[in-house]
């Protein structure tokens, strides 16, 4: 029923990054050492409040060379979107796309990925998660948030899918819709993980996030369970409760080159 322990090559996370690629350790293209310095002030201070001649000085490059390589500023915010969806669609997609985990370790298994992600990289997360007042509205409005709409639909339908594959497979209550299921899902993981990035009355702390998660991860998976994966009191098998109840350490595995 439960599929094989998930582990992560350990040079994965590099080379998401882009720092496994032959440089020498800590050295960064022009491009890069912009990128990781626009990084760093969008998820500081916003998009608005942050100045190109910031960025420049930041990343010890000209404020031509930030031009030169990204055209503008709303061009430079477009790349580490990029960037950042890259990196969480390779967390992502190692599980929805692996054709060794069943569907049901899929739906389990995708929140430990997207915990991986936030934890291997807080950044990119951030990125992902800027509040609507800081996203310029040229960029909003572009080609790219379309692509972006549809890269994040695209996955919540591989989530749906792996859930309607449960239903038919009789592991999940047929009266179970996928897509509402699966937006509930993803919006429940954002949210949580969001609230520890947070710096309000609302923030809580990794620990207390993690907890959060395990708990409702369990209440979605007994909402979901059809009777096939309860036993005789009406609780969900022993296997899938422990699995619910333990967040892993060992993270998910790599995407398959050049997916």
């Amino acid at each position: 029923m439960m599929s094989k322990d998930i582990a992560l090559d350990p040079v994965f996370a590099d080379v998401l990054a882009g720092r496994a690629n032959g440089r020498a350790a800590g050295e960064q293209t022009t491009a890069e050492a912009i990128i990781t310095a626009a990084e760093k002030l969008f998820v500081e201070q916003g998009y608005h409040a942050t100045r190109v001649s910031e960025v420049a000085r930041l990343a010890d490059v000209s404020i031509g060379s930030i031009y030169v390589h990204y055209e503008n500023k709303e061009g430079l915010y477009g790349a580490l979107i990029e960037r950042a969806l890259d990196i969480q669609a390779l967390y992502v997609d190692a599980v929805l796309d692996s054709e060794e985990i069943p569907d049901i370790e899929k739906v389990i298994a995708l929140g430990e990925a997207y915990l991986q992600f936030f934890r291997e990289h807080p950044d990119h997360f951030q990125m992902l998660m800027l509040p609507a007042e800081s996203i310029p509205e040229e960029a909003a409005r572009s080609p790219l948030a379309r692509q972006i709409a549809l890269r994040g639909a695209a996955q919540r339908a591989k989530l749906a899918q792996a859930i309607a594959n449960c239903v038919a497979a009789g592991v999940m209550r047929d009266d179970v819709d996928p897509e509402r299921a699966a937006n509930f899902w993803w919006a429940a993981w954002n949210g949580v993980i969001g609230l520890s990035t947070r710096s309000d009355d609302l923030a809580i702390d990794e620990q207390e996030m993690e907890r959060i998660v395990v708990t409702g991860r369990l209440m979605i998976a007994e909402g979901l369970a059809s009777s096939a994966m309860r036993d005789a009191d009406g609780r969900l098998v022993e296997p899938i409760r422990t699995r619910l109840e333990t967040l892993k350490d060992a993270p998910v595995p790599a995407a398959p080159a050049g997916s």
